[in-house]
């Protein structure tokens, strides 16, 4: 996610800015402080390559907070706005550096220097970072967001620009095309950003590994059950039919009261939270009897149900469940009750839901020694009338966390160790005055 890669890389930005005397932590011999300068240049640039191609996602949605002097609803003035400005200096830096980005080998590989090495391992966080700001990825972005992410760009820019004036003196060192520019258009949009809060959530966005099956031999007790709840989400990614819907409910009924002891030996608060849980797919399941579904699969899910079920029956009543194995549990649960909540509204949305109801006569065809009550099934459009669908949306899904994510150390660090440069030389202008 974009909240690791970005934290990753502000952190090793703020740990460069925090060293002086380059040259002699480089190497005391002449081909070493030059070698090393070649290799942070490749470095930077991949740093700035992923400041150049952030700004151009996240352009598009930023809007000024700065309101113009004269207000001409006929006239934008987001052309010329400092995000704007911004995005151009890096496209115009990127595109005249004379020094290419990192090779994969230097990405990968450690270096002994830990000069260096700090260089390494922020260019290895921008090129992650590429996946995770990437238009595919963030196409979803709010403006709020955009605006945190320009924030961001902005703060790594003006590091680079701090770090280029540092390091000016390395044998064969070349400076950033146009620092000035480079570094009063980063400043204008960090001020132009932080005029409103932006919206940090942008953290919880970027690229995620796909999630695998847990193959290969069941694990022993209750680990075996952890594997069948996982391979039971990933299962679930298909559309079921409501029969192994309803095998799916009565699986996590049965984990849920039966786990819900050894939840109690360490957390009351998560023991009934389970035992909430268990009562309300005890609900769904009696709430599913009466409906049918045009479509759907769903016999791996099923079969990853019964897994569960039958697994159970191996774990000792007396068995202690570390506070870690409870929390991965947890973690499965909300995952599974928002995916069948998921689940309910994509059928009624698609009308793939049936409802059994019977009909005043009695079914005289059949040839039965007692006559059935006729019974057909009707094709479901409206919410209201499915009690399952009152339950998951009121019961069942859990709660959205709607508390707003804070900057983080690492944008506080970085933003520190920006000022602290730029304080410490307006003190030698106003002496030199």
């Amino acid at each position: 996610m974009y909240g690791e890669t970005g934290a990753a890389m502000r952190t090793e930005l703020a740990g460069l800015l925090e060293q002086h005397r380059i040259q002699h932590r480089l190497g005391e011999a002449l081909g070493q402080r030059t070698h090393a300068g070649e290799v942070i240049q490749q470095y930077r640039h991949s740093v700035l390559v992923w400041c150049t191609q952030a700004m151009q996602v996240a352009t598009p949605m930023v809007f000024s907070n700065v309101r113009p002097r004269v207000h001409d609803p006929f006239r934008t003035t987001e052309q010329n706005g400092a995000a704007r400005e911004l995005a151009r200096a890096l496209e115009h830096a990127t595109a005249s550096s004379t020094v290419g980005p990192a090779p994969l080998p230097l990405i990968t590989a450690p270096q002994e220097n830990p000069v260096v090495e700090h260089w390494r391992q922020a260019a290895r966080a921008a090129v992650l970072a590429e996946h995770d700001t990437n238009p595919t990825v963030t196409g979803q972005i709010t403006a709020a967001q955009a605006q945190a992410l320009v924030a961001d760009v902005a703060a790594t820019t003006q590091a680079l620009v701090v770090l280029d004036k540092r390091y000016r003196k390395l044998p064969g060192w070349t400076t950033l095309p146009n620092p000035a520019q480079l570094g009063w258009s980063a400043l204008a949009a960090a001020i132009d950003a932080n005029l409103k809060t932006p919206d940090y959530s942008i953290d919880a966005e970027g690229w995620r590994p796909r999630v695998k099956l847990l193959r290969g031999p069941t694990r022993p007790g209750i680990l075996g059950v952890l594997q069948a709840e996982h391979n039971l989400l990933i299962r679930l990614q298909a559309f079921p039919h409501v029969a192994n819907l309803r095998l799916v409910a009565d699986s996590q009924r049965h984990i849920s009261r039966q786990l819900t002891p050894q939840a109690a030996r360490v957390d009351e608060t998560l023991a009934a939270r389970w035992e909430q849980r268990a009562d309300n797919y005890e609900l769904i399941r009696q709430q599913l009897r009466d409906i049918g579904s045009l479509l759907g699969t769903g016999d791996l899910a099923a079969v990853e149900a019964a897994k569960i079920v039958s697994r159970l029956k191996n774990v000792p009543a007396d068995r202690i469940i570390e506070p870690r194995t409870l929390a991965a549990f947890q973690t499965l649960y909300d995952k599974i009750d928002q995916r069948i909540a998921d689940i309910v509204e994509e059928g009624l949305e698609r009308r793939v839901f049936t409802q059994r109801v019977t009909l005043p006569r009695l079914d005289t065809g059949r040839g039965a020694l007692a006559a059935p009550v006729r019974e057909r099934h009707r094709t479901i459009t409206n919410a209201d009338d499915l009690d399952v669908v009152r339950t998951v949306r009121e019961q069942l899904r859990p709660p959205t966390d709607t508390q707003l994510t804070g900057p983080g150390d690492s944008r506080a660090d970085l933003h520190a160790a920006v000022a602290r440069p730029l304080a410490s030389s307006r003190r030698v202008e106003a002496r030199e005055l």
